[in-house]
């Protein structure tokens, strides 16, 4: 993934995602204090949403239906989401670009 600030081209790639204004997904970039927000692919949030979405199942069924094997396959699926982002990332979205520059909003009707 490219880590560079689309303002100044320094590099991010240290910086933290829990410095980021969740809401609007927008941070500062420490090199020329320029306002950024992340640069999500949706397929990256699909994956993160599959995931949950069968570990919850899972760890559900585990607990209504009191069978410690699926307990572990909510493990597993949760263990498996991370490896599976982890590549998509790598393989996937060597060139994409994790921060872009805010687009202005429209103002709102008087």
């Amino acid at each position: 993934m490219d880590y560079r600030c689309p303002l100044c081209q320094g590099d991010l790639s240290t910086r933290k995602f829990s410095r980021a204004v969740v809401a609007r997904m927008e941070l500062d970039c420490h090199h020329c204090k320029g306002r950024i927000q992340l640069h999500v692919h949706r397929a990256e949030s699909a994956i993160i949403m599959f995931h949950f979405a069968l570990f919850v199942i899972l760890a559900a069924c585990a607990y209504f239906l009191k069978i410690q094997s699926l307990a572990l396959y909510a493990l597993g699926a949760a263990m498996a989401g991370v490896v599976v982002l982890s590549v998509f990332e790598h393989v996937y979205l060597k060139n994409w670009p994790r921060y872009a520059l805010i687009t202005p909003r429209s103002a709102p009707l008087p």
